[in-house]
């Protein structure tokens, strides 16, 4: 399910879900490394509710935390300590803790990934080269077309973010999440419109589409670069004595507030391993298994990493958090550079 969907059936707030998943609380099954967006299974709406009623008897967010990876022991220390303290409460705290008795709630199964086939061979429809808007969606939170709610076809095919397409198919691929989904065109009212058949995280299992409609707002031949958005990189350079070594990943999180040095928070297979600072301005950085060094990709003046192969200006900062220090580096990935939407965050540790 969409963090949406799981919003809708489980009583929640988005906003609350993002909380519960930086600390650790509730972390949906899977996300896309890429654009961040989450995606949970139904069973954890069991979760929800042990949660909320939870919190209704006194328990705060961290002891929750601690409830559910407890063993059964501790799980019945952890209700006495609380009748202590909540006698009124006593009828529900029984009932609750012969209801959670021997339920692992941290347990959830794998889910089946989609993975289809986008190498395939290109085919061309001049009908559909340039921008598109998207007219209606049945998720707000899909991630097709991200804040800006607008998709691009560009000439020959060319990729820009997750996107590519041949002939009647719109090609995604997020890096773990590939498909192929069909398009159809429509002339109406002197404008042409397209629907999409989009097969969402849930198609595997129910094997049902997102129908979403697209209007054609011009035929411009566009690039992925030319459509990409752009950071000032032309800065300085100014040396910053503390941030110079090498730093490896700790953690990421979706807002510098959700920082907690005791938890890393979000997802767990990070794609940004390693980051080096040299003193006359250099960096090298190390994505999953690909190295960027080289004055001609990137350089660093103090509060920045000034990426200049997708021009891309990440502000960092250092925290000090007892002995440690952590640096916290904003992440703009596809999703701000060609979907509108706001920077996540890498937070790091001396190597």
């Amino acid at each position: 399910m969409k963090i949406g969907e799981f919003s809708k059936a489980s009583g929640l707030p988005v906003s609350v879900l993002r909380y519960y998943d930086e600390c650790g609380l509730l972390s949906p099954v899977f996300t896309d490394r890429f654009t961040g967006y989450r995606y949970y299974k139904r069973e954890q709406l069991a979760v929800c509710c042990c949660i909320s009623e939870l919190k209704a008897v006194g328990f705060t967010l961290s002891e929750i935390k601690k409830f559910f990876t407890a063993d059964s022991g501790k799980r019945e220390q952890m209700f006495l300590q609380k009748r202590e303290a909540l006698t009124e409460t006593l009828k529900r705290l029984e009932a609750l803790q012969e209801e959670m008795t021997g339920v692992d709630f941290m347990k959830i199964s794998d889910e089946v990934i989609l993975k289809e086939n986008i190498d395939v061979p290109f085919e061309n429809d001049e009908e559909v080269i340039g921008k598109w808007e998207i007219v209606g969606i049945l998720d707000e939170y899909s991630a097709l077309g991200g804040e800006k709610r607008e998709l691009y076809f560009l000439p020959g095919g060319e990729w820009y973010w997750c996107f590519g397409w041949t002939k009647g198919k719109l090609l995604y691929s997020n890096g773990a999440f590939s498909s192929v989904n069909d398009y159809t065109l429509e002339h109406r009212g002197g404008e042409l419109y397209m629907t999409i058949a989009l097969k969402s995280y849930d198609y595997p299992k129910s094997g049902k589409t997102e129908t979403v409609t697209l209007r054609r707002v011009d035929q411009e031949r566009y690039t992925s670069e030319g459509i990409s958005r752009k950071d000032r990189i032309d800065f300085p350079f100014v040396n910053d004595e503390r941030v110079l070594g090498r730093w490896v990943v700790f953690g990421f999180i979706h807002s510098k507030d959700g920082f907690d040095p005791n938890e890393p928070g979000g997802i767990r297979d990070l794609y940004f391993k390693e980051i080096e600072f040299f003193e006359n301005g250099s960096c090298t950085s190390v994505y999953g298994s690909e190295i960027i060094r080289g004055d001609d990709k990137q350089v660093w003046t103090k509060g920045y990493v000034l990426r200049k192969w997708n021009s891309t200006a990440c502000a960092y900062e250092i925290r000090r958090s007892g002995e440690k220090e952590y640096l916290i580096i904003e992440w703009k990935s596809g999703d701000y550079r060609w979907g509108g939407c706001d920077t996540n965050y890498y937070v790091f540790v001396r190597g």
